[in-house]
């Protein structure tokens, strides 16, 4: 969705994950892609911007029809369409990064990603557009982390937020409302649960789809106020994770389909047989285009939990730093012409988002349009960087120890204050060895 979503986030297997979900171009999209006119085709300067996005649903045809607009209204410059599904596109860049270059003039990131990027030395810095566009004071605070000598380096091109997405029809039938409490959650979910044909919840939980269950596994702690690290320290054996944990492992017992993978879920959850999942707003685009009949009842409450703290993530845009002067130009005219309120209003509405990166940068009238948004814009947020400390360099890394262990818990019953226990002592061995020679 990071996962962009957010989706959905770091390598993870081939296995099909809610950004590889019902893969496909709707008409629109085709037809803005084709209606790009001549005369950008034959523009002075074509530079790619690589994403993973053009195969999402609905966030894909999107951008393609921001991309159609861009062309219609000046011709130096055309973009093209590069990259690939985000299983590929994240590992590409990885490896692109490390072998000391990135391939493309501009490309979308994730908030893990970007960090490393950034401590790689492969973004330009942006804030020439910012300072242009008068944006100097009223970018948002979300940007803090991507800033050297206080110029940033990446613009968000979609802010994602966790919150509780369900089905208000499967409520109403059962007669339960948006908990508002841990214990009214497990009571909710377990009443809603009806095995086999219906579930209280779904959240990935499978070894061979490592991304998906990781990216999403993070909020869990997150409710309980929880850090998984501090600066290099893990803490996963301290009382938040645990108790995250332990939630996850009451609701994998009592309200999920145990063993199912995200595409069978999608798959559910479209049929009215899963009522609830704790997932990005992003996920509302996906349903909107590819599942109307469940959209139409979708609607969301703030993630359960005495601060209902949720994660939220940013998706910068960047441009490569080791691009050409010409192809730089290029890229910062899309940026700033992309940036401009009545466009970025465009592409929100389009990409059915609700953080805009700057107040002007969304109509309170489309906000209002939103019926299932309610829930993403309550409640406190943290990120990616504040409960991940230095380990958002390794993020991945840090994650395969703690589902390994996790899933020692879900399949074997084994203690979580155990499992949790042996990834702390796993990860301290690993800290040595991940943090030699880094310099922040």
């Amino acid at each position: 969705m990071n996962r962009p979503g957010n989706g959905l986030l770091l390598p993870r297997s081939m296995g099909i994950g809610r950004r590889d979900f019902l893969k496909g171009t709707a008409a629109a999209g085709v037809a803005a892609a084709l209606a790009t006119p001549a005369i950008a085709q034959n523009a002075k300067i074509k530079i790619p911007l690589v994403s993973w996005m053009w195969s999402e649903p609905g966030r894909g045809d999107a951008w393609k029809a921001m991309l159609a607009k861009f062309h219609a209204e000046q011709s130096d410059v055309f973009v093209e369409e590069a990259g690939a599904p985000f299983n590929e596109f994240n590992n590409n860049m990885l490896i692109q990064s490390q072998s000391g270059k990135i391939n493309g003039a501009m490309f979308h990131t994730t908030p893990d990603l970007v960090v490393r990027l950034l401590r790689g030395g492969h973004l330009e810095p942006l804030q020439d557009i910012v300072d242009n566009l008068g944006l100097t004071n009223t970018l948002s605070a979300a940007h803090d982390h991507l800033r050297i000598d206080g110029k940033v380096h990446g613009l968000d091109i979609v802010t994602v937020k966790f919150g509780l997405l369900y089905n208000s029809a499967l409520f109403e039938k059962a007669g339960v409302n948006p908990p508002s409490s841990m214990d009214e959650w497990v009571e909710t979910s377990t009443a809603l649960t009806k095995a086999p044909d219906q579930f209280g919840i779904y959240s990935p939980h499978l070894l061979s789809e490592p991304g998906d269950f990781w990216f999403i596994l993070q909020q869990w702690a997150a409710m309980f106020d929880g850090k998984w690290a501090e600066g290099r320290t893990p803490l996963v054996n301290t009382q938040p994770v645990i108790e995250g944990m332990k939630l996850f492992k009451t609701m994998y017992d009592k309200a999920m389909p145990k063993g199912t993978d995200i595409a069978t879920a999608n798959q559910m959850y479209g049929n009215g047989r899963i009522a609830q999942q704790l997932i990005v707003s992003a996920a509302a685009n996906v349903w909107s285009s590819s599942g109307p009949d469940v959209y139409k009842s979708l609607r969301s409450a703030p993630v359960p939990g005495p601060n209902a703290k949720a994660i939220t993530r940013i998706h910068p845009i960047c441009v490569n730093v080791n691009a050409s002067d010409d192809e730089k130009a290029a890229a910062k005219a899309f940026i700033s012409w992309l940036y401009k309120p009545a466009n970025y209003q465009e592409l929100m509405e389009r990409c059915l988002d609700v953080v805009p990166p700057y107040p002007e940068a969304v109509r309170k009238e489309y906000l209002d349009t939103l019926f299932w948004a309610d829930g993403y814009l309550k409640g406190e947020s943290t990120t990616p960087v504040e409960i991940m400390g230095d380990y958002i360099f390794f993020n991945q890394e840090f994650g395969n120890v703690v589902m390994d262990k996790l899933s020692e818990v879900l399949v074997a019953n084994r203690p979580v204050e155990d499992a949790m226990a042996d990834a702390q002592s796993e990860l301290e061995r690993a800290s040595e060895r991940l943090f030699e020679g880094f310099k922040l």
